[in-house]
């Protein structure tokens, strides 16, 4: 695409699909724009295999520099082989935006017509719709194990364009839009990264049943990414502890007990508190309330238990219990 006005003119090489072909490409890559330099040209398709759907841990968008062009690559779709890869003499504050918002419409073109997924994902909706259980419509949606992430603007309020442009990015369709908070229902083999102007919360890989708690794991883990300036956190990134070694059932017994006298907002204060080892501050951030509020629900908290709270026993032990309930 072209700059508007009179600056230099940028090269969009891509869509191209994986497959036979001289150049790795199937139809060969499709150009606009001035033609690059043959090294530039090279190193484009060079960083475009980087991006193409290869297994787990497959970035989705890349970048370089080639003979003083910079160079972007950005999958498209959910595992169609598409990418577009972008060279322009220079990279202005914008130029992510823009390409990310081409991404999102050339994923809807070429997974549509390829794959026929839009009518898949139609149909699984009318089951659900129909009184059809997640799990006997997930095939549909063609993958087995499935991320849930929560994703969070850094600045303006967000938009249906840049819930796309970030599902594009996930490579997922799938994406849900609610007040300032994006839903991505992504397949588990592409490992998420962060995304710029994003902050992301990112679930355990989960089955179509066990979609409900991953989207409060996701939600936790934005949450925490929040709190302490991560752009990307995954739950359940910790080693294995001593409270694994435990009955689940008699472990989630005591848990229930334990937390019985204390309402939902209460508890997930308490645990949001706890993970932040105390921080007033970053527990008010994390949670999108008054530090104040904070304070409030803690003192609630300790009356109700009947405990301190400034005790690292009492800690320890309610963090054992509020670990059983997190799914």
């Amino acid at each position: 695409p072209e700059e508007a006005g009179r600056g230099p003119e940028k090269t969009g090489r891509a869509p191209e699909k994986a497959g036979p072909g001289p150049d790795g490409a199937g139809r060969g890559p499709q150009e606009v724009g001035r033609g690059p330099e043959r090294v530039v040209a090279g190193a484009l398709a060079e960083l475009a295999a980087v991006v193409r759907p290869s297994g787990p841990g497959t970035p989705t968008s890349a970048t370089d520099t080639a003979a003083g062009a910079h160079l972007a690559a950005y999958a498209l779709g959910a595992g169609q082989g598409f990418v577009l890869g972008v060279a322009a003499p220079r990279r202005d504050p914008g130029d992510h935006t823009i390409a990310s918002v081409a991404a999102v419409l050339l994923s809807l073109l070429t997974g549509e017509q390829q794959s026929g997924s839009g009518a898949a994902r139609s149909s699984a909706l009318v089951r659900l719709l129909l009184g059809a259980e997640p799990r006997a419509v997930a095939p549909l949606l063609g993958a087995d194990r499935w991320l849930v992430v929560h994703g969070r603007p850094d600045s303006q309020p967000c938009d249906p364009v840049a819930a796309s442009a970030l599902g594009a990015a996930l490579g997922s369709p799938l994406v849900d839009l609610a007040q300032d908070v994006v839903r991505v229902l992504a397949p588990a083999d592409r490992e998420p990264v962060p995304q710029p102007g994003w902050t992301l919360g990112v679930s355990a890989p989960a089955s179509a049943e066990e979609w409900p708690a991953a989207d409060t794991q996701a939600a936790r883990a934005l949450s925490r990414a929040r709190a302490t300036r991560t752009p990307l956190f995954r739950h359940g990134t910790h080693r294995p502890a001593l409270t694994d070694l435990l009955s689940p059932d008699a472990a989630e017994s005591h848990a229930r007990a334990l937390l019985a006298p204390l309402t939902p907002p209460l508890t997930e204060t308490l645990r949001t508190w706890l993970s932040l080892h105390g921080s007033w501050d970053r527990t008010a951030v994390a949670l999108s309330v008054h530090r104040n509020t904070v304070r409030q629900r803690i003192a609630r908290c300790a009356t109700l238990l009947g405990t301190d709270l400034d005790d690292p026993d009492v800690r320890m032990e309610l963090w054992f219990a509020l670990r059983q309930g997190e799914g």
